[in-house]
């Protein structure tokens, strides 16, 4: 299980910028290959809800305006008139969309590391790691190996750390991020994949065309570090 922690990641959406929030994962729900949703398309959305906490329409990372057919329901979003970050599976019938199915992609709150009491950084498994299209998000992939026990309070705990800001002599900057985790004693059975977007521009750093953000994730193989620029 997952748990978002408090002070790395919101816990209620924005009204105007898209963010996402989950509260925990106990499965995969990212299917792949001849999976149920192998067969509908798939796209990284900023996803908007009505006056009833339903989903109908999204804008895709490559720019494309979607508006769904019928209205979609999604447990983990609550809240009416806002605006939420998730993976769409859909399909287009007669011209018109037909929206299948809709999953939470989490969105960390960077964190300064001097408010960060304690770093952890138990070994995840880095699967990908992309800018999207639109330059608004860094989405990263990650395996969790995790599992079961009798303490069904006990969930890993995640987020994002500013560990330095530089300042080159051109007047660029440098974002460096540490991914934060502690798999609080969970056993390692089985791995759950799940994804993350990182606000480019909607972060305190302010960072603009230029600029460059590295994320650093602690692997079983060894830290990776991906860097990215504006």
């Amino acid at each position: 299980m997952i748990r978002l922690f408090p002070y790395f990641l919101r816990r209620t959406a924005w009204v105007v910028m898209a963010v996402l929030l989950l509260m925990a994962c106990t499965s995969n729900d990212y299917d792949t290959g001849d999976g149920k949703m192998s067969h509908y398309r798939a796209d990284f959305v900023d996803a908007y809800t009505n006056s009833n906490a339903s989903f109908v329409k999204a804008m895709t990372d490559d720019g494309d305006s979607l508006v769904f057919s019928a209205p979609l329901k999604a447990k983990w979003a609550t809240t009416p008139d806002s605006a939420y970050r998730a993976l769409l599976y859909y399909s287009k019938v007669d011209e018109k969309l037909q929206p299948r199915s809709m999953v939470s992609v989490l969105v960390p709150n960077i964190r300064p590391i001097s408010k960060v009491k304690t770093m952890y950084n138990d070994p995840v498994k880095m699967i990908s790691a992309w800018r999207s299209r639109n330059g608004r998000y860094v989405n990263l992939c990650l395996g969790f190996v995790t599992g079961t026990n009798e303490d069904d309070e006990s969930k890993h705990s995640v987020g994002m750390v500013c560990d330095t800001l530089l300042q080159h002599e051109d007047g660029s900057k440098h974002l460096q991020l540490k991914f934060y985790h502690s798999r609080n004693s969970m056993p390692e059975y089985y791995t759950t994949k799940l994804y993350f977007s990182i606000p480019l521009k909607n972060n305190p750093y302010h960072l603009g065309t230029g600029d460059s953000l590295s994320v650093a994730v602690n692997t079983y193989e060894g830290w990776v570090t991906k860097t990215f620029t504006y």
